[in-house]
C-alpha cells in the first residue's frame, strides 16, 4: 500500500493540472483538439462537409508543427484537418473530449487519433475485423484479372460460366461481410462510430434492407448522431427509388452539349448506369453491359450512361475504349452531380433499371443478375 501511494504522489504538478484540464473539456461538453503535423508551416484548418461540400470552420498556426483547437460540437462527427501541403486531409470523428492527432513526416503514413472513443470503435473495425473481408475481395479480384488476361489472350471472352461462378463468390462474401459487421457493431450500439461503419459498408456499398436492419440495433444516441443522420438521410433517399416508385426526373448535358431528359425515354426498359472513367470495377462490369446492350437493345433496352467523371477527356477516352455505345451524359462535376444526389449514389458503379412506364424494377444489377432480369423481362 506504501508503494502505490508513493508512486501517486510523485507525479509533476503541470502533469496533474493537464490531466485535470483536459478532463474538464470533456466534462464540460467541450473538445480539445491537439496535435503534431510533422515538418509543416503555416495554416492548418479544421472543417467538415456540409450538404456534400467541405467547409472550414477553424483555423490556427502551426508552431513547430503543433496546433491547437477548441470547441465544441453538437454529437460525434467526421471532421478533417487540411493543410496546403498536405496530399490528403487527416479525417477523424471529432467529439467533445481530449483528442490528439499527430501525423509523421512520411506522406503515406496514417495520422494517429488518441482520445476520440467514436473514432476508435470505427477504426478499430477496419484494423481487425474488415482486413479478412479485403483479403477474400483481394483473391476474388485477381481470379477474375488471370480468367481475362486468358480469355483476351485467346482471342475472345470471358464465359458467362465463369462470371457467374465469380458472382457466387461475391456473393458469399458479402455474407461473411454483414456478418462480420452484425457482430462488431454488437459490442458498440451506442457509439457513432458503429452508425459510420454501417454508412461505409452499406450506403456506400449500397445494400439498404442490411444498413436498415443494423442501424435499427443502434441505440438512440448512436442514430441521433451527426453521422447517424447522415444514415438516416440515405435511407429515406433510397426509399424514393425503391421498386415500383416512379423514377426521379432529371435533365443532363450529353457529349456535345445537348440536353437529355429521362421522359425522352418513356415506353423502353431503360439502366441508368452511374459510372466513371476512374472506377476499375465499373470498366470491369462494361463488356457485361455492352453485351446486354447489344442483346437487348432493338427489342426496347436503352441505357443512360451517367458519368461522376470531372474531366471531358477523360470520360469521353473511356467511352471509346470500352465501346460504350449508348447515350451518355455528364455535368462533370464529380461527386458534387446533382443527379447522382438525387438518387442518393454514394459508389460506382451503381445502376437504377426503369420500365416502359417509368418506374423503377430493379437496381444494382451486375453480372449474371443483370442477364437473368432482362431475359425475364423480354422473353
Amino acid at each position: 500500500m506504501k508503494n502505490n501511494l508513493k508512486t501517486t504522489t510523485i507525479l509533476p504538478i503541470a502533469a496533474i493540472l493537464l490531466f485535470s484540464g483536459l478532463q474538464s473539456f470533456a466534462q464540460n461538453g467541450k473538445y480539445l483538439l491537439k496535435g503534431n503535423i510533422a515538418h509543416l508551416t503555416g495554416k492548418v484548418y479544421l472543417g467538415h462537409e456540409v450538404n456534400g461540400s467541405p467547409v472550414k470552420v477553424d483555423s490556427t498556426t502551426l508552431v513547430n508543427g503543433e496546433f491547437v483547437f477548441k470547441g465544441a460540437v453538437k454529437s460525434p462527427e467526421f471532421y478533417t484537418l487540411t493543410h496546403k501541403n498536405l496530399k490528403y486531409p487527416i479525417q477523424f470523428i471529432l467529439e467533445n473530449s481530449a483528442i490528439t492527432v499527430t501525423k509523421s513526416a512520411d506522406s503515406l503514413a496514417v495520422a494517429e487519433v488518441k482520445g476520440s472513443a467514436a473514432h476508435e470503435v470505427y477504426t478499430d473495425f477496419y484494423k481487425g475485423p474488415w482486413k479478412e473481408i479485403t483479403a477474400k475481395a483481394g483473391q476474388i479480384y485477381g481470379k477474375i484479372d488471370k480468367a481475362e488476361n486468358a480469355a483476351k489472350a485467346a482471342g475472345g471472352k470471358v464465359d458467362s460460366l465463369t462470371r457467374a461462378g465469380f458472382d457466387q463468390e461475391f456473393a458469399a462474401l458479402d455474407v461473411q461481410n454483414q456478418a462480420t459487421v452484425k457482430e462488431y457493431i454488437g459490442k458498440y450500439p451506442s457509439s457513432a462510430g458503429a452508425a459510420a461503419i454501417i454508412f461505409d459498408r452499406f450506403i456506400a456499398y449500397p445494400n439498404f434492407p442490411v444498413a436498415t436492419e443494423l442501424f435499427a440495433s443502434l441505440t438512440k444516441e448512436a442514430q441521433q448522431s451527426a453521422i447517424g443522420a447522415a444514415v438516416t438521410k440515405a435511407i429515406a433517399i433510397d426509399a424514393k427509388t425503391a421498386k415500383g416508385k416512379l423514377a426521379p426526373a432529371f435533365s443532363i448535358a450529353d457529349k456535345d452539349g445537348k440536353l437529355v431528359h429521362l421522359s425522352d425515354f418513356i415506353g423502353k426498359y431503360v439502366l441508368i448506369d452511374f459510372w466513371a472513367s476512374w472506377c476499375g470495377p465499373c470498366r470491369k462490369e462494361n463488356p457485361n453491359v455492352v453485351a446486354a446492350y447489344k442483346k437487348y437493345h432493338d427489342k426496347g433496352f436503352e441505357i443512360i450512361g451517367i458519368s461522376l467523371d470531372s474531366k471531358k477527356e477523360a470520360w469521353l477516352k473511356a467511352i471509346d475504349m470500352d465501346g460504350l455505345t449508348w447515350t451518355h451524359v455528364s455535368d462533370l462535376k464529380g461527386w458534387q452531380c446533382a443527379t447522382a444526389q438525387t438518387y442518393g449514389v454514394k459508389a460506382v458503379p451503381a445502376s437504377f433499371l426503369i420500365d416502359p412506364n417509368g418506374k423503377v424494377v430493379g437496381k444494382d444489377l451486375r453480372g449474371e443478375e443483370l442477364n437473368k432480369t432482362l431475359a425475364d423481362l423480354f422473353k
